[in-house]
Protein backbone atom coordinates (compact mmCIF):
# COMPACT_ATOMS: atom_id res chain seq x y z
CA UNK A 1 0.00 0.00 0.00
CA UNK A 2 2.78 2.36 0.79
CA UNK A 3 4.25 1.50 -2.63
CA UNK A 4 1.09 2.58 -4.04
CA UNK A 5 0.74 5.53 -2.44
CA UNK A 6 4.42 6.71 -3.55
CA UNK A 7 3.73 5.82 -6.85
CA UNK A 8 0.97 8.05 -6.91
CA UNK A 9 2.80 11.04 -5.08
CA UNK A 10 5.27 10.72 -7.77
CA UNK A 11 3.04 11.00 -10.94
CA UNK A 12 1.55 13.68 -8.81
CA UNK A 13 4.57 15.65 -8.92
CA UNK A 14 5.68 14.31 -12.49
CA UNK A 15 2.15 15.82 -13.74
CA UNK A 16 2.81 19.35 -11.95
CA UNK A 17 5.93 19.26 -13.54
CA UNK A 18 4.79 18.98 -16.70
CA UNK A 19 2.28 21.29 -15.94
CA UNK A 20 4.74 24.24 -14.81
CA UNK A 21 6.63 23.68 -17.83
CA UNK A 22 3.98 23.20 -20.52
CA UNK A 23 2.61 27.08 -19.16
CA UNK A 24 6.86 28.44 -19.11
CA UNK A 25 7.10 27.32 -22.88
CA UNK A 26 3.61 29.05 -23.41
CA UNK A 27 4.95 32.16 -21.99
CA UNK A 28 8.77 32.14 -22.84
CA UNK A 29 7.69 30.47 -26.55
CA UNK A 30 4.86 31.36 -27.34
CA UNK A 31 4.29 34.73 -26.36
CA UNK A 32 7.93 35.76 -25.61
CA UNK A 33 9.55 34.58 -28.60
CA UNK A 34 6.16 34.18 -31.25
CA UNK A 35 3.98 37.18 -30.27
CA UNK A 36 6.38 39.23 -32.27
CA UNK A 37 5.40 37.69 -35.27
CA UNK A 38 1.68 38.84 -34.40
CA UNK A 39 2.41 42.57 -33.37
CA UNK A 40 5.02 43.00 -36.19
CA UNK A 41 1.88 44.69 -38.96
CA UNK A 42 1.07 46.67 -35.61
CA UNK A 43 4.60 48.14 -35.17
CA UNK A 44 4.79 48.66 -39.31
CA UNK A 45 1.94 50.76 -39.58
CA UNK A 46 2.06 52.58 -35.88
CA UNK A 47 6.08 53.10 -35.60
CA UNK A 48 6.73 52.93 -39.64
CA UNK A 49 8.87 50.08 -38.64
CA UNK A 50 10.72 48.85 -42.67
CA UNK A 51 10.90 44.81 -43.30
CA UNK A 52 14.77 45.40 -43.50
CA UNK A 53 14.46 46.24 -39.80
CA UNK A 54 11.70 44.20 -38.93
CA UNK A 55 14.38 41.53 -40.33
CA UNK A 56 16.94 42.70 -38.30
CA UNK A 57 14.67 42.76 -34.62
CA UNK A 58 13.49 38.89 -35.69
CA UNK A 59 17.77 37.84 -36.26
CA UNK A 60 18.47 39.26 -32.95
CA UNK A 61 15.87 37.60 -31.25
CA UNK A 62 17.17 34.40 -32.91
CA UNK A 63 20.76 35.36 -32.82
CA UNK A 64 20.28 35.41 -28.95
CA UNK A 65 18.21 32.20 -28.44
CA UNK A 66 20.84 30.65 -30.26
CA UNK A 67 23.42 31.72 -27.94
CA UNK A 68 21.48 30.39 -24.90
CA UNK A 69 20.06 27.24 -26.53
CA UNK A 70 24.13 26.16 -27.50
CA UNK A 71 25.69 27.33 -24.37
CA UNK A 72 22.99 25.85 -21.89
CA UNK A 73 24.28 22.48 -23.22
CA UNK A 74 27.98 23.00 -22.30
CA UNK A 75 26.55 24.53 -18.82
CA UNK A 76 26.67 22.37 -15.75
CA UNK A 77 23.54 23.25 -13.70
CA UNK A 78 23.24 21.03 -10.92
CA UNK A 79 20.29 20.81 -9.03
CA UNK A 80 19.54 24.35 -9.47
CA UNK A 81 18.24 24.36 -12.73
CA UNK A 82 14.42 25.62 -11.57
CA UNK A 83 16.19 28.33 -9.87
CA UNK A 84 17.85 29.52 -13.12
CA UNK A 85 14.45 29.04 -14.65
CA UNK A 86 12.59 31.54 -12.16
CA UNK A 87 15.28 34.01 -13.46
CA UNK A 88 15.05 33.59 -17.02
CA UNK A 89 10.94 33.25 -16.79
CA UNK A 90 11.25 37.03 -14.88
CA UNK A 91 14.01 38.46 -17.54
CA UNK A 92 11.51 37.05 -20.05
CA UNK A 93 8.60 38.46 -18.91
CA UNK A 94 10.24 41.96 -18.11
CA UNK A 95 11.64 42.13 -22.03
CA UNK A 96 8.53 41.69 -23.31
CA UNK A 97 6.92 44.72 -21.15
CA UNK A 98 9.92 46.61 -21.68
CA UNK A 99 9.28 46.20 -25.85
CA UNK A 100 5.92 48.39 -25.19
CA UNK A 101 8.01 51.07 -23.55
CA UNK A 102 11.38 51.84 -25.17
CA UNK A 103 10.72 53.96 -28.69
CA UNK A 104 14.02 53.34 -30.07
CA UNK A 105 15.19 50.75 -32.69
CA UNK A 106 18.78 50.25 -30.88
CA UNK A 107 16.47 49.41 -27.88
CA UNK A 108 14.08 46.92 -29.34
CA UNK A 109 17.25 45.00 -30.91
CA UNK A 110 18.63 44.98 -27.42
CA UNK A 111 15.21 43.62 -25.56
CA UNK A 112 14.81 41.31 -28.65
CA UNK A 113 17.74 39.84 -27.78
CA UNK A 114 17.93 39.32 -24.22
CA UNK A 115 14.53 38.11 -24.66
CA UNK A 116 15.66 35.50 -27.02
CA UNK A 117 18.63 34.53 -24.80
CA UNK A 118 15.63 34.25 -21.96
CA UNK A 119 13.50 32.10 -23.80
CA UNK A 120 16.34 30.04 -25.17
CA UNK A 121 17.23 28.97 -21.84
CA UNK A 122 14.10 28.65 -20.92
CA UNK A 123 13.26 25.74 -23.33
CA UNK A 124 16.55 23.80 -22.77
CA UNK A 125 16.33 24.17 -18.77
CA UNK A 126 12.38 23.37 -18.69
CA UNK A 127 12.61 20.07 -21.34
CA UNK A 128 15.46 18.77 -19.33
CA UNK A 129 13.23 19.52 -16.06
CA UNK A 130 10.37 17.76 -17.37
CA UNK A 131 11.92 14.79 -19.11
CA UNK A 132 13.82 13.91 -16.42
CA UNK A 133 10.34 14.28 -14.28
CA UNK A 134 8.56 12.35 -16.98
CA UNK A 135 11.57 9.61 -17.27
CA UNK A 136 11.74 8.63 -14.35
CA UNK A 137 8.06 7.96 -13.84
CA UNK A 138 8.47 6.25 -17.25
CA UNK A 139 5.75 8.94 -18.65
CA UNK A 140 8.27 10.01 -21.32
CA UNK A 141 4.84 9.33 -24.06
CA UNK A 142 3.29 12.61 -22.24
CA UNK A 143 6.44 14.84 -23.69
CA UNK A 144 4.52 15.78 -26.79
CA UNK A 145 1.75 17.30 -24.24
CA UNK A 146 4.38 19.19 -22.47
CA UNK A 147 5.40 20.57 -26.05
CA UNK A 148 2.56 21.71 -26.93
CA UNK A 149 2.87 24.50 -24.98
CA UNK A 150 4.35 26.49 -28.06
CA UNK A 151 1.27 25.93 -30.25
CA UNK A 152 -0.84 27.12 -26.90
CA UNK A 153 1.62 29.91 -26.42
CA UNK A 154 1.08 30.87 -30.32
CA UNK A 155 -2.58 30.54 -30.38
CA UNK A 156 -3.20 32.61 -27.30
CA UNK A 157 -0.64 35.65 -29.14
CA UNK A 158 -2.76 35.24 -32.01
CA UNK A 159 -6.12 35.50 -30.03
CA UNK A 160 -4.97 38.53 -27.92
CA UNK A 161 -3.23 40.80 -29.90
CA UNK A 162 -6.69 41.77 -32.27
CA UNK A 163 -7.98 42.59 -28.46
CA UNK A 164 -4.80 44.11 -27.06
CA UNK A 165 -4.33 46.37 -30.60
CA UNK A 166 -7.46 48.75 -29.32
CA UNK A 167 -4.13 50.14 -26.23
CA UNK A 168 -1.41 50.21 -29.85
CA UNK A 169 1.46 48.80 -30.48
CA UNK A 170 2.79 49.31 -26.63
CA UNK A 171 0.10 47.99 -25.22
CA UNK A 172 0.39 45.11 -27.24
CA UNK A 173 3.46 44.22 -25.66
CA UNK A 174 2.13 45.18 -22.23
CA UNK A 175 -1.10 43.60 -22.13
CA UNK A 176 0.91 40.09 -22.89
CA UNK A 177 3.65 40.95 -20.26
CA UNK A 178 0.72 40.93 -17.91
CA UNK A 179 -0.87 37.92 -19.21
CA UNK A 180 2.21 36.23 -18.89
CA UNK A 181 2.80 37.10 -15.16
CA UNK A 182 -1.00 35.87 -14.87
CA UNK A 183 -0.11 32.65 -16.15
CA UNK A 184 3.35 31.98 -14.35
CA UNK A 185 2.02 33.42 -10.71
CA UNK A 186 -0.27 29.72 -9.98
CA UNK A 187 2.75 27.56 -10.99
CA UNK A 188 5.22 28.91 -9.55
CA UNK A 189 5.49 26.36 -6.77
CA UNK A 190 5.35 23.95 -9.30
CA UNK A 191 8.92 24.78 -11.16
CA UNK A 192 11.19 23.05 -8.98
CA UNK A 193 13.84 20.11 -9.71
CA UNK A 194 12.97 16.73 -9.47
CA UNK A 195 15.64 15.26 -6.67
CA UNK A 196 15.34 11.56 -8.29
CA UNK A 197 17.36 10.30 -10.93
CA UNK A 198 15.66 9.46 -14.31
CA UNK A 199 15.98 6.21 -15.37
CA UNK A 200 18.36 5.91 -18.18
CA UNK A 201 16.46 4.57 -21.93
CA UNK A 202 17.97 2.91 -24.75
CA UNK A 203 18.88 5.49 -27.40
CA UNK A 204 16.14 2.88 -29.70
CA UNK A 205 13.79 2.67 -26.92
CA UNK A 206 11.35 5.35 -28.77
CA UNK A 207 11.81 4.25 -32.52
CA UNK A 208 11.42 0.54 -33.90
CA UNK A 209 13.82 1.78 -36.88
CA UNK A 210 17.25 2.67 -35.55
CA UNK A 211 19.06 5.01 -37.88
CA UNK A 212 22.24 4.83 -40.41
CA UNK A 213 24.84 6.87 -38.49
CA UNK A 214 26.15 7.88 -41.81
CA UNK A 215 23.18 10.07 -42.13
CA UNK A 216 24.23 12.86 -39.37
CA UNK A 217 26.17 15.05 -41.95
CA UNK A 218 22.77 15.24 -44.34
CA UNK A 219 20.96 15.85 -41.55
CA UNK A 220 22.78 18.44 -40.12
CA UNK A 221 22.91 20.61 -43.36
CA UNK A 222 19.11 19.66 -44.04
CA UNK A 223 18.29 21.34 -40.48
CA UNK A 224 20.43 24.15 -41.13
CA UNK A 225 17.89 24.42 -44.02
CA UNK A 226 15.30 24.07 -42.02
CA UNK A 227 16.17 26.92 -39.59
CA UNK A 228 16.63 29.34 -42.87
CA UNK A 229 13.22 28.26 -44.59
CA UNK A 230 10.51 27.97 -41.63
CA UNK A 231 11.86 31.14 -39.99
CA UNK A 232 10.81 33.24 -43.07
CA UNK A 233 6.61 32.06 -42.75
CA UNK A 234 7.11 32.12 -38.72
CA UNK A 235 8.41 35.91 -38.39
CA UNK A 236 6.56 37.64 -41.61
CA UNK A 237 3.02 35.21 -42.06
CA UNK A 238 0.82 37.78 -40.29
CA UNK A 239 2.51 40.42 -42.29
CA UNK A 240 2.22 38.90 -45.44
CA UNK A 241 -2.09 38.17 -45.07
CA UNK A 242 -2.45 41.99 -43.83
CA UNK A 243 -1.18 42.73 -46.77
CA UNK A 244 -3.69 41.00 -49.34
CA UNK A 245 -6.35 43.32 -49.68
CA UNK A 246 -9.52 41.36 -49.50
CA UNK A 247 -8.10 39.20 -46.55
CA UNK A 248 -6.11 41.19 -44.55
CA UNK A 249 -8.96 40.95 -41.88
CA UNK A 250 -8.10 37.58 -41.52
CA UNK A 251 -3.92 38.33 -40.95
CA UNK A 252 -4.03 37.72 -36.90
CA UNK A 253 -6.26 34.06 -37.57
CA UNK A 254 -3.68 32.76 -39.76
CA UNK A 255 -1.54 33.24 -36.55
CA UNK A 256 -4.21 31.48 -34.60
CA UNK A 257 -4.75 28.36 -36.46
CA UNK A 258 -0.72 27.82 -36.49
CA UNK A 259 -0.75 28.01 -33.01
CA UNK A 260 -3.92 25.57 -32.93
CA UNK A 261 -2.43 23.38 -35.21
CA UNK A 262 1.02 23.26 -33.70
CA UNK A 263 -0.36 22.16 -29.99
CA UNK A 264 -1.45 17.98 -30.74
CA UNK A 265 1.82 17.92 -33.74
CA UNK A 266 4.64 16.94 -31.66
CA UNK A 267 2.22 13.76 -30.08
CA UNK A 268 1.42 13.05 -33.90
CA UNK A 269 5.00 12.91 -35.47
CA UNK A 270 6.41 11.33 -32.06
CA UNK A 271 3.45 8.15 -32.58
CA UNK A 272 4.69 7.81 -36.01
CA UNK A 273 8.07 8.42 -35.44
CA UNK A 274 7.73 5.46 -32.74
CA UNK A 275 6.15 3.11 -35.91
CA UNK A 276 8.58 4.08 -38.81
CA UNK A 277 11.84 5.75 -37.31
CA UNK A 278 12.57 9.52 -37.68
CA UNK A 279 14.14 10.15 -41.05
CA UNK A 280 10.60 8.84 -42.77
CA UNK A 281 8.81 11.41 -41.39
CA UNK A 282 11.06 14.02 -41.25
CA UNK A 283 11.38 14.12 -45.03
CA UNK A 284 7.29 13.92 -44.66
CA UNK A 285 7.25 16.61 -42.36
CA UNK A 286 9.39 18.95 -44.49
CA UNK A 287 7.63 18.51 -47.41
CA UNK A 288 4.70 19.55 -46.06
CA UNK A 289 6.03 22.68 -44.87
CA UNK A 290 6.97 23.58 -48.19
CA UNK A 291 3.64 23.27 -49.79
CA UNK A 292 2.56 25.00 -45.81
CA UNK A 293 4.99 27.97 -46.93
CA UNK A 294 3.89 28.42 -50.36
CA UNK A 295 0.17 27.90 -50.26
CA UNK A 296 -0.28 31.69 -49.66
CA UNK A 297 1.38 32.49 -52.70
CA UNK A 298 -0.23 30.13 -54.99
CA UNK A 299 -3.87 30.30 -53.61
CA UNK A 300 -3.75 34.22 -52.44
CA UNK A 301 -7.41 34.24 -50.70
CA UNK A 302 -8.74 32.73 -47.43
CA UNK A 303 -8.44 28.91 -48.50
CA UNK A 304 -4.61 29.09 -49.05
CA UNK A 305 -3.78 30.89 -45.98
CA UNK A 306 -5.93 28.51 -43.71
CA UNK A 307 -4.27 25.33 -45.24
CA UNK A 308 -0.68 26.90 -45.32
CA UNK A 309 -1.25 27.81 -41.57
CA UNK A 310 -2.24 24.34 -40.95
CA UNK A 311 0.72 22.69 -42.77
CA UNK A 312 2.88 25.00 -41.36
CA UNK A 313 2.01 24.70 -37.92
CA UNK A 314 2.10 21.35 -37.73
CA UNK A 315 4.73 20.71 -38.90
CA UNK A 316 7.38 23.28 -37.28
CA UNK A 317 7.79 22.00 -33.91
CA UNK A 318 7.42 18.19 -35.56
CA UNK A 319 10.60 18.71 -37.72
CA UNK A 320 12.56 19.98 -34.67
CA UNK A 321 11.61 17.29 -32.38
CA UNK A 322 11.91 14.46 -35.51
CA UNK A 323 15.75 15.73 -36.13
CA UNK A 324 16.87 16.14 -32.80
CA UNK A 325 15.96 12.97 -31.88
CA UNK A 326 17.47 11.29 -34.85
CA UNK A 327 20.52 13.15 -34.55
CA UNK A 328 20.85 11.91 -30.64
CA UNK A 329 20.11 8.16 -31.91
CA UNK A 330 22.78 8.52 -34.75
CA UNK A 331 25.37 9.69 -32.50
CA UNK A 332 24.53 8.34 -28.69
CA UNK A 333 27.81 8.56 -27.49
CA UNK A 334 28.12 11.84 -28.13
CA UNK A 335 24.19 12.71 -28.18
CA UNK A 336 24.90 16.29 -26.19
CA UNK A 337 27.43 17.46 -28.82
CA UNK A 338 25.01 16.06 -31.97
CA UNK A 339 21.81 18.17 -30.29
CA UNK A 340 25.01 21.49 -30.36
CA UNK A 341 25.58 20.82 -33.50
CA UNK A 342 21.85 20.75 -34.77
CA UNK A 343 21.22 23.71 -32.97
CA UNK A 344 24.06 25.62 -34.16
CA UNK A 345 22.85 24.97 -37.57
CA UNK A 346 19.27 25.50 -37.01
CA UNK A 347 20.24 28.83 -35.17
CA UNK A 348 22.79 30.17 -38.00
CA UNK A 349 19.82 29.58 -40.65
CA UNK A 350 16.93 31.61 -38.35
CA UNK A 351 19.54 34.66 -37.94
CA UNK A 352 20.22 34.83 -41.91
CA UNK A 353 16.25 33.77 -43.09
CA UNK A 354 14.71 37.05 -41.52
CA UNK A 355 17.47 39.57 -42.42
CA UNK A 356 17.69 38.05 -45.83
CA UNK A 357 13.19 38.27 -46.63
CA UNK A 358 13.59 41.81 -45.12
CA UNK A 359 15.96 42.51 -47.76
CA UNK A 360 13.94 41.06 -50.60
CA UNK A 361 10.95 42.46 -49.13
CA UNK A 362 12.31 46.20 -49.59
CA UNK A 363 13.31 45.46 -53.20
CA UNK A 364 10.07 43.48 -54.28
CA UNK A 365 7.82 45.69 -52.48
CA UNK A 366 5.91 42.09 -51.45
CA UNK A 367 6.57 38.94 -48.96
CA UNK A 368 5.96 36.39 -51.84
CA UNK A 369 9.29 36.51 -53.59
CA UNK A 370 10.92 35.81 -50.03
CA UNK A 371 8.27 32.91 -49.11
CA UNK A 372 9.33 31.55 -52.57
CA UNK A 373 12.59 31.63 -52.12
CA UNK A 374 12.22 29.80 -48.29
CA UNK A 375 9.92 27.17 -50.17
CA UNK A 376 13.07 26.73 -52.52
CA UNK A 377 15.22 26.08 -49.36
CA UNK A 378 12.55 23.78 -47.75
CA UNK A 379 12.36 21.66 -51.04
CA UNK A 380 16.43 21.44 -50.96
CA UNK A 381 16.42 20.49 -47.68
CA UNK A 382 13.78 17.20 -48.46
CA UNK A 383 16.11 16.83 -51.34
CA UNK A 384 19.31 16.62 -49.00
CA UNK A 385 17.41 14.37 -46.74
CA UNK A 386 16.30 11.50 -48.97
CA UNK A 387 19.59 11.51 -51.00
CA UNK A 388 21.21 11.48 -47.35
CA UNK A 389 18.81 8.64 -46.56
CA UNK A 390 18.68 6.43 -50.29
CA UNK A 391 23.42 6.72 -49.35
CA UNK A 392 23.14 5.71 -46.51
CA UNK A 393 20.97 2.95 -46.82
CA UNK A 394 23.15 1.22 -49.09
CA UNK A 395 25.98 1.16 -46.46
CA UNK A 396 23.76 -0.23 -44.17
Amino acid sequence: MESIGNGNAKMYDSTKTMIGGFVMLITAMGIGRFSYTAILPLMQSQTHLSAIESGYLAGSNNLGYLMAAFGAGFITWGSRRAYHLRVQLVLCIISTGLMGIASSFFLWMILRFLGGISSGLIFVLSSSLVLDALFSDNRVKWAGIFYGGVGTGIALTGLLTPVLSFFTWRGTWLGLSIVCIALIVPVWRFIRDDKTKPIAQNANSTSSSPENPSIFGWLLVAYGLEGLGYIVSATFLVAMVKQMPHISDFADYSWIIVGIAAIPSTVLWSWWASKAGYIHPLIIALILQACGVIMPVWLPNIFGVILGSVLFGGTFMGISMLAIAAARMVRPSSGNKAIALMTGFFGIGQIIGPIGAGKVMEVAHSYSLSLILATLVLVIAVAIMITGSVISNKKD
